[in-house]
């Protein structure tokens, strides 16, 4: 008993000193989004690894407003200290070999830095956005033997007409490309990312932002001046706030306003037109891939609370792009600490970080900058003063490799490996895009569609199925012209022989026959006036084929939704047959009810009876059209369902006319007074509902009250 006891309280101890460790390891949540935008916690793929401040660094005077990092091809890091006007020099082990700070200028001047912003290392030289200063100063990239970094040259702001009258050049992040073409964002420069030679001769503005006016901005411009109009802020393109370049030239580019403008109509939209993030080619055109469940604007649930509880219900902050390994880069959002990394594609690999508390390692209150190093992610949190070094986990490494892989076009490998991440976690619905993508390079398109199917990835099965279609036509080309020509000649065969019965049927009877009723239906389809006339006056309908051609409409509808197509429907969770049949009795008898009683009011001359079989009689073109348009979405594509919608347009629109004019037809109005009293029909239509939910309402409480009453009862006896 007295070891047990000792063993004990050895694990309690143990639990006690390792739990708050354990859980200060990874101060955050991972997690990506589902298709339809529910987050799905998954294993974290980058931890927090050490903290570097000033002290690690080595400095003597301390870090101040480090607005930039960057590190080069030897694993250098370079810091734009701007408090201190300086640019802080690493080593790959975070030690620190140089600060560039004062320098004697090409006049043969001593000069020195003034609040630099940004900073970028091409294979020779060392190029430093000097924002207070208006220029790019520029120095060699490796010291002399006294340790300092020689000065190379001056950039002055570009010397343009498209600049306004009075504007101020106020660089504060830089890029360079392989031909020596220099990127510039200006934090006062409105009209895109300024294009220079290495010479800083202006070449142009590359990818302006689209202007987003209100409403009220809109209207109050008819009435400003035109000084007013050019100043107006609304009508001038948000700036930029930082640029990245990769290898083959492409320029991302991030604004924090713009997402934030028009946050509800962008956050799930992917048009570039007011995305926080760019890649911009050459010519200054968006060419960013947004292929996945949601466009790569940071967030998706702006309501998303974190783990203090606090909901933020804003657009992402952008304030940075980091390209990583693989294909891979992240944006950074200021305003929840976050880091959301996607693939080139755009699809939402991870999301990680938090504003929690900045003395745990791996809290970001404030991110002003990030950048890759090799694996790892430094992000300088602007609140300490220190960059964080984040590892990437086992978990990442395989996202890593299947997503290498794919690029390598090792298809076989890749899919190996994202089955590994479904092991780890299965609720990656990318993994199953990935595996997916894989199948389908490699011509396994009926695979690929099976594994789309589980992430509910429709363009995509989409595309599969395109493939396997033309496969199967290529097979069996001689059955569908077989099949077309089957299909309308049964359908002409119908048709006449209706047409044949429907004028049989002109002789007037006392009793029509089911079939004479139900057939009425296709001539009252192609001749409304006539149709419904003799169909009230004539009797060349009833109730039995009214309520025949009702039921057809049910089970028309019920079919849409058991037989359209997984790409057309891919949320399809099962059918409800009774809110089907719901759906086609509500709105009839909601019509028939209002339409009767108004038309009493206003001189109608058809009954309740009459009204009910003109309305059945309408609804025919609805299932002639919802029926074979259905099934035909079986055989179609996403890029083909503008022809599944104008078919079913024009099944509501035929069926609306009926409607219409079978009520005119009915009441003996004319079509001004029609017009009028369907208006008023539809108010009607509003009314009862209103009544109706009113009244349900009203009989819950009453029945909870005689329920309660009856339990206090039965308590108390």
């Amino acid at each position: 008993m007295k070891r047990l006891m000792i063993a004990l309280c050895c694990v309690l101890l143990l639990t006690v000193l390792v739990a708050p460790s354990v859980a200060a390891v990874v101060p955050y949540t991972t997690y990506t989004y589902d298709i339809e935008g529910n987050m799905v916690q998954s294993p974290h793929a980058y931890v927090p690894y050490d903290e570097i401040n000033s002290a690690k660094i080595g400095l003597e005077k301390p870090l101040n407003t480090v607005k930039d990092l960057f590190v080069d091809d030897e694993g250098m890091v370079y810091l734009a200290d701007s408090g201190n006007n300086r640019i802080v020099i690493l080593d790959s082990e975070y030690t620190l070999v140089g600060i560039i700070n004062a320098f004697v200028n090409d006049e043969g001047v001593p000069d020195s830095l003034e609040t630099p912003s940004g900073v970028y290392i091409t294979h020779t030289e060392i190029f430093v956005a000097d924002t207070d200063n208006n220029r790019i100063c520029i120095f060699d990239r490796y010291p002399d033997e006294n340790g300092e970094y020689a000065f190379h040259r001056i950039v002055n702001e570009p010397e343009s007409d498209v600049f306004p009258e009075g504007h101020v050049y106020k660089p504060i992040a830089l890029v360079v490309d392989n031909a020596g073409r220099i990127y510039v964002i200006s934090s006062t420069t409105h009209y895109g990312v300024i294009a220079m030679n290495s010479d800083g001769k202006f070449n142009g503005f590359l990818g302006a932002q689209k202007t987003s006016p209100s409403l009220w901005d809109i209207f109050w411009r008819n009435f400003q001046t035109a000084e007013q109009r050019r100043r107006s802020v609304s009508y001038v393109p948000t700036e930029y706030n930082n640029i990245s370049i990769d290898e083959s030239g492409f320029i991302y580019v991030t604004t924090s306003t713009i997402n934030k403008i028009n946050q509800q109509g962008s956050i799930r939209s992917k048009s570039s037109a007011y995305a926080p993030v760019k890649k911009l080619n050459p010519e200054g055109e968006d060419v960013m891939m947004r292929t996945g469940f949601f466009a790569p604007h940071g967030e998706v649930n702006i309501n998303f609370q974190n783990m203090e509880g606090d909901a933020i219900a804003e657009a992402s902050t952008i304030v940075d792009v980091a390209l990583g390994p693989n294909g891979t880069w992240s944006i950074a959002d200021q305003l929840r600490g976050k880091v959301f990394t996607y693939d080139e594609q755009g699809n939402l690999l991870y999301v990680f970080g938090d504003k929690i508390q900045s003395a745990l390692l791996g809290g970001i209150d404030t991110i002003v900058s990030m950048i890759y190093k090799g694996t790892d992610l430094l992000v300088f949190d602007k609140t300490i003063e220190s960059f964080t070094i984040y590892k990437r986990t086992e978990y990442g490494d395989l996202i890593a490799a299947a997503l290498q892989n794919q690029r390598d076009r090792n298809y076989s490998e890749a899919v190996s490996f994202w089955r590994k991440i479904l092991q780890s976690n299965s609720n990656f619905d990318q993994a199953y895009v990935g595996i997916g993508d894989s199948l389908y390079r490699a011509g396994k398109y009926e695979e690929a569609m099976e594994q789309y199917k589980y992430a509910h990835a429709t363009q995509n099965y989409s595309n599969a199925f395109r493939n396997v279609r033309k496969a199967w036509l290529e097979k069996y080309i001689i059955i569908v012209p077989i099949v077309l020509i089957v299909f309308f000649w049964l359908l002409s065969k119908f048709l006449k022989y209706a047409g044949a019965v429907n004028e049989k049927g002109q002789v007037t009877k006392e009793k029509r026959s089911w079939k004479e009723a139900t057939l009425y239906g296709f001539h009252v389809m192609m001749h409304p006036f006539d149709g419904f006339w003799d169909l009230k006056h004539e009797k060349r309908g009833n109730i039995r084929g009214a309520m025949t051609i009702l039921a057809f409409t049910i089970v028309a509808v019920i079919y849409k939704s058991l037989g359209t197509a997984y790409v057309f429907d891919p949320k399809n969770m099962g059918v409800s047959f009774i809110s089907q049949i719901l759906a086609v009795l509500v709105p009839y008898l909601l019509w028939c009810v209002a339409n009767w009683c108004l038309t009493t009011l206003f001189d109608g001359e058809g009954s309740f009876k009459d009204i009910v079989i003109a309305t059945a009689y309408a609804l025919l073109p609805l299932p002639l059209f919802i029926i074979p348009t259905t099934v035909i979405t079986n055989f179609l594509t996403l890029d083909e369902s503008s022809i599944v919608t104008l078919l079913f347009y024009i099944g509501y629109i035929w069926c609306g006319f009926l409607v219409f004019f079978g009520a005119m037809v009915t009441h003996d109005y004319s079509l001004s007074k029609n017009i009028l009293t369907s208006l008023g029909t539809m108010v009607g239509i509003a009314f009862i509902m209103f009544i109706g939910v009113l009244f349900s309402g009203l009989l819950a409480k009453v029945f909870s009250f005689v329920y309660n009453l009856v339990v206090e009862l039965a308590l108390r006896l």
